[in-house]
Formats: structure tokens, sequence, C-alpha cells
């Protein structure tokens, strides 16, 4: 553990230019008690598919209409977003750059 404290130190050095007077600046290094892999998806048991990040763009290309809350920037967002994204079966996959089809889940599924 020390010896990873220690090459992270000189690496954020290696990164930052020399001081410019003859003083050097103190570098404060805090150390976190949980790995930040370690953070968890908080799960919603009450959250069903409606209430998911993905339900208005999955609501437009199943029906092409848009929640009654939308304003008309939210609408062309939805229309823009939905470019990227196709209905197989009953789920929705998003095109990903090197045009691989990626399933859209739930915080929960996640």
């Amino acid at each position: 553990m020390q010896n990873q404290i220690a090459d992270a130190l000189a690496t954020m050095a290696s990164m930052m230019d020399g001081p410019k007077k003859d003083e050097a600046q103190p570098i404060v290094v805090g150390q976190k008690e949980e790995l930040a892999s370690c953070m968890s998806i908080e799960e919603n048991e009450g959250m069903d598919r409606e209430g998911e990040w993905y339900s208005n763009i999955l609501q437009y290309l199943k029906d092409k209409t848009y929640p009654k809350s939308t304003n008309k920037n939210d609408q062309l967002t939805i229309r823009r977003l939905s470019n990227n994204h196709i209905i197989c079966g009953e789920r929705l996959y998003i095109r990903s750059f090197n045009r691989i089809h990626l399933l859209c889940v739930t915080a929960k599924e996640a």
C-alpha cells in the first residue's frame, strides 16, 4: 500500500510544472476507506420500466408519442436520441460507435 501511494505521488509530481519561486507548494493527499469500484447502485424496488431513463425513448419508438409533460425542446431531444436506438422484441437496444447493439437495462438489472 505504501508503494502505491509513493507511485501515485511520483506520477502526480511528474505531471506538474516546477515551482515558479524557490518554495514548493504542499500537496494534500487523502485516502478513502472504500475503493471507488465498490460503490453500488441503489435499487429502487418501486421503479418499473415506465420509470427508467429510457422510457421516453421507448415510448416514442413504439407509438411516436411523447409524455404529456414534455415541451418542444424535450421532444426534439427524444427524437434525436431515438435515432441511435432500436426495439428488438420488447427490449430497447442502442447502437454503439462500432455499430454493435447494446441492451438498455434498468438500474436493478445493472
